[in-house]
């Protein structure tokens, strides 16, 4: 069977039995079925498809790298669409048809805030050496600098996996997690969901020998890059014999910190720099360590090219020099990113 055009508002995820932020996306089928059955396929869907959501690898590439995609409406704020809804990173409409060329007519890409345009613009959906649509085209630019100083050694290869001691967030509520080290053989701190305690060396599952280091701990989860108006990156740091529950990551795991570098790195994520490149690879709450992907490693010793000792509004402006960015550079991050 054969249609002219396709439109709809396809459903959105099926539960897998876990919690709402592992549902299994399934929209993606419906964009893939409109292309077979239709000339035209228009459908409205979350926008987590950009840069993240559960097995939707191969259909963001096949997008990107669409000739058909005639135009992409992008909603930041999902309440323009969907009044009272909480779809975390927005919402887009997508218009295929298969009589388009986009390799030769580009996409057009409109972006609404507040049912205002703010941004209209024709572009390849796929950039240069991304594999993720960057939804303001602005941001392309300050990429390019910052790889062009740094290349593609970033902050989310010096990252932790998920759960980096294998404890997960109810282990505070295990007998095996509690409030006083007394009595224990040999008790290390453990940092969980709202609660510090102490547990045995011993009951580590994973990565031992980050115990006795530095850590600079992140919370899994945060509100950079969605339409939410905290976009704070807080940080915890740890000291030797501590570990953490599946609630925090751990930055910079494998670089050997001392508590002068811990702090610097600490320092650097409070920065407007870090976590505009945080967001821009973020578009839910969602924080894995792939979300710092453009977030440029730094040297967090004290002989760094960057003066950590300086207040966050300096080291700010040492990464301006450092990678280069115009005013107009400087202007779109501050506009994007409040001061911590």
């Amino acid at each position: 069977m054969k249609f002219d055009v396709v439109v709809g508002n396809p459903p959105y995820q099926e539960s897998d039995g876990g919690s709402k932020a592992s549902a299994i996306p399934v929209y993606h089928y419906f964009v893939e079925l409109g292309l077979k059955v239709a000339q035209q396929t228009c459908l409205i869907m979350p926008s987590r498809w950009y840069v993240g959501g559960k097995g939707l690898n191969d259909f963001r590439d096949k997008m990107l790298h669409s000739p058909n995609m005639k135009i992409l409406i992008d909603f930041p704020n999902p309440v323009d669409v969907f009044p009272g809804t909480n779809i975390r990173g927005g919402v887009c409409v997508l218009l295929l048809d298969k009589q388009y060329d986009s390799d030769k007519l580009l996409t057009r890409v409109e972006t609404y805030e507040g049912g205002q345009v703010i941004a209209d613009t024709r572009r390849h959906l796929a950039a240069k050496g991304l594999s993720v649509f960057i939804r303001d085209n602005k941001a392309l630019e300050i990429i390019s600098n910052v790889t062009d100083v740094s290349g593609t050694d970033s902050l989310a290869d010096h990252i932790s996996p998920r759960k980096p001691f294998g404890l997960g967030g109810t282990f505070v509520h295990d007998k095996k997690f509690v409030k006083s080290a007394t009595g224990l053989f040999r008790p290390i701190k453990c940092y969980g969901k709202d609660s510090i305690g102490f547990m045995e060396r011993s009951n580590v599952l994973a990565h031992s020998e980050w115990i006795d280091s530095w850590k600079v701990l992140t919370a899994r989860a945060n509100n950079i890059g969605t339409e939410l108006n905290d976009d704070n990156l807080n940080t915890i740091i740890a000291e030797p014999e501590s570990v953490c529950t599946e609630t925090y990551i751990l930055l910079g795991a494998d670089l050997e910190l001392d508590e002068v570098s811990a702090n610097n790195l600490a320092k650097y994520t409070k920065t407007r720099f870090v976590r505009y490149m945080h967001s821009l690879a973020k578009s839910s709450q969602d924080a894995s360590r792939q979300t710092y992907r453009y977030v440029p490693i730094q040297d967090f010793t004290n002989g760094s090219d960057i003066d950590w000792s300086g207040d966050v509004q300096s080291i700010d402006r040492c990464l301006f020099r450092k990678y280069n960015l115009t005013e107009e550079n400087i202007a779109t991050i501050v506009a994007k990113i409040k001061p911590m």
